[in-house]
């Protein structure tokens, strides 16, 4: 199971962009993702990149990416589960 956002913008353009992108993982199932412990990283995540885009003033344009992964050694039994997730936000141009 994967997910991803993707956005540019000022500060709150990002903001509500990004809300609007996450309600997809985050929906209820079966169409959001189906592993609690992955939706879970995701609203962490959500949090995470809010936290850090209030650190911005809020003229700035910047670029946010986020996309996670999740798999496990025995997927029919959900034993061994792993996580990969990757966060960018840089300065738009």
């Amino acid at each position: 199971m994967s997910w991803s956002v993707s956005t540019k913008g000022t500060i709150a353009e990002v903001k509500t962009e990004l809300d609007r992108q996450f309600q997809y993982p985050l929906a209820d199932k079966p169409q959001g993702l189906e592993d609690e412990g992955e939706r879970e990283t995701v609203r962490q995540v959500r949090g995470m990149i809010s936290q850090c885009l209030d650190t911005f003033g809020p003229d700035k344009v910047v670029i946010v990416t986020a996309h996670g992964h999740i798999g496990f050694d025995k997927w029919d039994t959900k034993e061994g589960p792993a996580q990969t997730v990757n966060v960018s936000i840089q300065p738009g141009v």
